[in-house]
């Protein structure tokens, strides 16, 4: 379980901090990042989640995402509806049941939360390997930020602690990792004029969601990188 980062993007309110805090003291959970997140007094936190000390001992904030993702190996979003061409699934045991044995074997991994108005953008998304949501009422989907957290975490928190597979032959790719290699490829894109109309962004999701989908190790990304920027020259 401590290969389990929770990262909030963007919240607004730092009361939804605290009880954020308090959903994973609650599940035994202590690793949180905050990205761009308003003031706010420790203080406050202790008003809402008592003894807060395990999860702020350990608490960061961030610039902006690529900074809070970068050693993340597997990133999980987070929305209550799917989206065209991304991985998004509700079967949050079989996926709890997953994802605590991909943690023990190459954490770590990151749950992604959005803001509490629009949630995680499409683009934000897209950064993803796959995106959870919660099975509820279809007619009333939307949950506050500490419920969503609450629930996710406590999906996980019930999963039995499965027998650590064998480790992999080589290191997964992390998200810096693959942060490198679509930098060059976004150059390809650009000095091939590949992109014929538009901005190309939709493009550039597949392409990600293709690469997110192949499970690189850092080797297979290195090269890979290597290869495009070698193209990019040429």
């Amino acid at each position: 379980m401590d290969e389990i980062v929770v990262i909030l993007h963007r919240p607004h309110d730092p009361r939804n901090i605290g009880t954020v805090v308090r959903a994973m003291l609650n599940t035994g959970f202590y690793r949180l990042r905050l990205v761009e997140p308003p003031p706010f007094d420790p203080g406050l936190i202790a008003t809402v989640a008592h003894r807060p000390d395990p999860v702020l001992a350990r608490l960061t904030i961030h610039p902006d995402l690529t900074d809070a993702t970068a050693d993340i190996r597997y990133l999980v979003g987070t929305s209550e509806r799917p989206h065209l061409n991304l991985p998004w699934r509700n079967d949050v045991r079989q996926w709890a049941v997953e994802l605590r044995r991909r943690a023990m074997v190459a954490g770590p991994v990151a749950l992604l939360f959005g803001p509490e108005d629009n949630g995680l953008s499409r683009e934000e998304l897209s950064r993803c390997h796959e995106i959870i949501g919660l099975p509820v009422n279809p007619a009333y989907p939307t949950l506050n930020l500490a419920q969503a957290v609450l629930l996710v975490l406590y999906e996980l928190q019930q999963v039995t602690p499965p027998s650590p597979p064998p480790l992999p032959a080589e290191p997964p790719a992390d998200l810096a990792d693959y942060d490198r290699f679509f930098t060059v490829l976004d150059e390809l894109i650009t000095v091939t004029h590949f992109v014929k109309s538009g901005n190309g962004i939709a493009l550039r999701q597949r392409l990600r969601a293709i690469i997110n989908r192949a499970g690189l190790s850092q080797r297979d990304a290195a090269v890979l990188t290597a290869l495009l920027r070698a193209a990019v020259r040429r």
